[in-house]
């Protein structure tokens, strides 16, 4: 099955492991070996894995000699046309919503910080999947009257009790979901005059574009949201398998970026283990990580 990874360059937020500085854009070491780790993954064992990012980070990849990770290809047509009245710090996975539109279902869409560690064909039990169902009563799902819109926005009848969806990964079985909620999301996003959210690390606005629009328009088609993962406590972090068992299909290092960021010592572990990997599972793929120079220093 074909899976997309998407990257814009445009947004700069602090949760992302990407960054720009003076030496122009960069994206962190861990967050380069899980895109290594996520694509070589996938394609093992599901499928071929295909690149939506804009002509910065194509050239970025490029020069890091990382291209060859994406044998479905490289595009950066879908993202280089977003339209301008987009506010990328808020709204930082439109590049997101314009990708999943673009792409033909039925398809996966991953996060560069996500690994898939084995086949899922078998697990699909629905026409939308997600990684994991999240509980409403999280601090950044905000009632509709906290978030910002448009002028002349006016509110659809949507289902506000439905539960939010994880959408680090999620499964298409068909267009018509991708294409509603890329127009429905796209009237949310473009012209909005929100340009910074109260709480710098509480992303209200995307989050809510992202994993909650996204669930409440599968069912405003009849369809119901499937999961790849149960989350009964979240704030135990204790993700097993939706038909029962420990999880070890997925490795999602998002709430972990923050410690990777901060922490020297967790930072080299993390990066050392994970190249560990690459030697053991992706051999062939050594040779990329000796030309990466951030990524370099971990292979003695």
């Amino acid at each position: 099955m074909q899976a997309i990874h998407v990257n814009s360059t445009l947004p700069s937020v602090p949760y992302l492991g990407r960054a720009k500085g003076p030496d122009g854009y960069r994206v962190e070491d861990f967050e380069l070996l899980t895109t290594v780790l996520s694509a070589a993954a996938w394609r093992r064992f599901n499928g071929p894995v295909k690149l939506y990012t804009d002509h910065v980070g194509e050239a970025y990849y490029r020069r890091l000699g990382m291209t060859e990770l994406w044998d479905g290809g490289i595009d950066t047509e879908v993202l280089e046309s977003l339209p301008s009245a987009i506010s990328h710090d808020v709204f930082w996975t439109a590049g997101r919503v314009a990708a999943l539109q673009a792409e033909t279902a039925p398809f996966v869409s991953l996060d560069t910080d996500l690994v898939v560690w084995g086949p899922v064909d078998a697990l699909i039990t629905s026409d939308f999947m997600a990684l994991h169902s999240e509980p409403l009563h999280h601090g950044v799902y905000k009632p509709r009257g906290e978030l910002s819109t448009p002028s002349g926005y006016v509110w659809e009848e949507w289902d506000w009790d439905a539960l939010p969806c994880n959408a680090s990964l999620t499964y298409y079985a068909e267009d018509r979901l991708t294409k509603m909620f890329h127009a429905k999301a796209m009237e949310f996003i473009l012209e909005n005059p929100i340009r910074r959210e109260a709480e710098a690390r509480l992303p209200v606005h995307d989050v809510f574009v992202a994993q909650r629009l996204l669930p409440m328009c599968a069912l405003r088609l009849g369809v119901r949201p499937a999961y790849f993962l149960d989350w009964p406590r979240p704030e135990r972090n204790s993700e097993t398998m939706t038909g029962g068992g420990r999880n070890r299909l997925v490795t999602h290092v998002w709430a972990y970026k923050s410690a990777l960021k901060s922490d020297p010592d967790a930072r080299e572990s993390f990066c050392r283990r994970c190249v560990a990997r690459i030697r053991t599972d992706y051999p062939e793929l050594v040779g990329m990580l000796r030309h990466i120079p951030s990524v370099r220093r971990y292979l003695s």
